[in-house]
């Protein structure tokens, strides 16, 4: 019989879920990005919250991987496992820490895990969001547009955070001003944070560390009086060239489906789908 077990020590749950998420690198590239910044220590925010679905019922010892869900608070769980399987993380996850507040997954996994918790609370789910994953392994070049790219330095950081908690409210996942305060101060640590100039700052781009051969542009973020003029998409181009020539096998992204503009504007620069992903919040 399946079962579940849950701990908070980031090295214990990759060495026994590790290969497994390396195995969907791009599908699991938030999950992969997520377990190496706590295993690093990198930031100053919390850890997290480890569940490993086994084949078996041992208790971690030999069982095969069937799923996982982490949750890393304020940041909703991210669940990876079938149906049923996301079922009984979200029935663990809940008995052990019911403090978790919402879910994101590829979509039929989320919504299994939102059912779950909503039959077992009594309480409600509405979906914060409606993605697409993206990967890439080929820039297609854009329409050029004026400027330039550059990586984005200390004196930056005040607009930076700025746009970041921007590009929050309009995607619906903020977490907070002392969240966006440590993304954006992780990514201008770590030199992953890109502008694009034109008379100043235009365009912001940030990218993950490369996990399993897999780099993750995230956020995108233009000001609304700069948007419509090629700035993201030169912008997303260029770092998503850099990340390739820097190493990495594969560039990913997640779109909005609410957004076809962004949606478009990705598959031009050689951007393929690969699944769709939901985010759900709860309310008891």
């Amino acid at each position: 019989m399946p079962s579940v077990t849950i701990g908070t020590d980031a090295e214990e749950f990759w060495q026994r879920a590790g290969g497994w998420l390396e195995r969907s690198p791009v599908v699991h590239s938030v999950l992969l990005t997520t377990v190496d910044r706590v295993r690093r220590g990198a930031g100053s925010g919390p850890g997290g919250v480890f569940a490993v679905l086994s084949s078996s019922s041992d208790d971690g010892g030999g069982g095969g991987v069937a799923g996982v869900a982490v949750w890393t608070p304020p940041f909703r769980a991210y669940v990876s496992a079938p149906p049923v399987g996301a079922e009984l993380l979200a029935l663990a996850m809940l008995a052990e820490h019911p403090g978790v507040d919402g879910v994101t997954g590829v979509a039929d996994q989320a919504a299994a895990y939102a059912r779950a918790w909503a039959g077992h609370t009594g309480g409600t789910v509405a979906v914060a969001m409606d993605q697409r994953l993206f990967e890439l392994d080929t820039v297609v070049p854009p329409r050029p547009a004026p400027g330039a790219a550059r990586l984005a330095g200390p004196g930056d950081r005040d607009l930076l955070v700025e746009w970041t908690l921007a590009f929050e409210v309009e995607s619906n996942a903020a977490p907070g001003a002392s969240v966006a305060e440590r993304v954006v101060d992780l990514l201008l640590a770590e030199q992953r944070a890109w502008l694009w100039d034109d008379g100043g700052p235009a365009c912001f781009v940030g990218v993950s560390r490369t996990v399993a051969g897999v780099a993750r542009i995230a956020p995108v973020y233009t000001p609304p009086a700069r948007r419509r003029r090629g700035y993201a998409s030169v912008l997303v181009a260029a770092v998503s060239q850099a990340v390739l020539d820097a190493g990495a096998h594969r560039a990913a992204l997640f779109t909005d489906l609410a957004n076809p503009t962004s949606n478009k504007v990705y598959t031009a620069l050689g951007y393929r789908p690969i699944a769709d992903v939901t985010a759900h919040v709860f309310t008891r």
